[in-house]
């Protein structure tokens, strides 16, 4: 009896073993996979300045393309220069255009700006995204970054999206309802059946938006934010109703860094030229 109690005794240990065994291996690969999704789909940070962990700063996330650097750079120096409190930049671009975003910044009188520049991994938007001729500016990976808002790693509770109709004030909410995997739902979905194209809705990004957004917004005044100055060279507002907006959007074909785009002198005021000279203005007397 008593060998009998000691084998019984061995093999409760090694079963306790076995099963602490399983659960290590069980754990390991979980966090592998976790790790091998996080790379596959990193947001990698490059450049970071020593005051983003203030509470009242405010975040501002803004993608920078290689050919639109200039534009960027121009709504960061609108925004520094018509707000008083602590703006935060994170700074979304792809690896080719990294140096060209921070050299623009460090030679320029927004070197003094905080900032961080992310690098934007457009693998994950592989079987997503279906190929469209007839707008292929559209299609351009940084046009998808406000899909994967919570990979960016932002500490942040809030933030605030710069680029096109949209503005993000809860990054913790977006995760909460999982608005990036509704998203990619409609794009994978789009990418098999075809369902809208660049021509709806102003664009390939915009539709899979409008659809998981829907009754999710707050109205703001239409003088808050003027819309649509880059749909036809022929528009125009007066110059008084411009002047009282808050926000100029040139949504559309006609940017105002290019030739025949509608009050273009409003944007011009914020460009700042490009220290490298790869971001040019567009002008009637220019060779571009």
């Amino acid at each position: 009896m008593p060998l009998l109690k000691k084998i019984n005794q061995v093999l409760v240990v090694l079963l306790v073993l076995l099963a602490c065994l399983l659960l290590h291996s069980s754990l390991k690969a979980s966090t592998q996979q976790k790790k091998v999704y996080r790379q596959s789909h990193r947001f990698a940070a490059v450049d970071l300045q020593p005051r983003e962990a203030e509470t009242d700063v405010v975040p501002v996330i803004i993608c920078a393309s290689e050919e639109r650097t200039g534009a960027t750079m121009a709504t960061i120096n609108s925004i520094i220069s018509n707000t008083d409190a602590s703006v935060f930049f994170y700074i979304v671009t792809l690896r080719d255009a990294v140096k060209i975003a921070r050299r623009y910044i460090e030679k320029t009188k927004l070197k003094g700006i905080q900032y961080k520049i992310l690098e934007f991994n457009p693998m994950v938007l592989r079987g997503k995204v279906k190929p469209d001729s007839s707008r292929p500016d559209l299609l351009h990976p940084l046009n998808f970054v406000r899909f994967y808002l919570p990979l960016l790693g932002i500490s942040h509770r809030r933030a605030i999206y710069v680029d096109d109709d949209v503005i993000v004030q809860d990054i913790k909410e977006w995760k909460k309802q999982k608005i990036t995997k509704q998203l990619e739902k409609w794009m994978e979905e789009n990418f098999r059946q075809n369902i809208y194209s660049s021509a709806m809705a102003g664009g390939v990004a915009t539709p899979p938006m409008l659809i998981v957004f829907h009754d999710k917004y707050t109205t703001l005044d239409p003088l808050w934010h003027v819309r649509h100055l880059g749909w036809s060279p022929d528009a125009h507002y007066s110059e008084s109703f411009l002047q009282e907006a808050h926000l100029l959007h040139w949504n559309g074909r006609f940017k105002p860094w290019n030739y025949q785009a509608v009050h273009s002198h409003l944007w011009e005021k914020w460009f700042i030229p490009d220290p490298s000279g790869r971001f040019t203005l567009t002008r009637p007397n220019s060779d571009k």
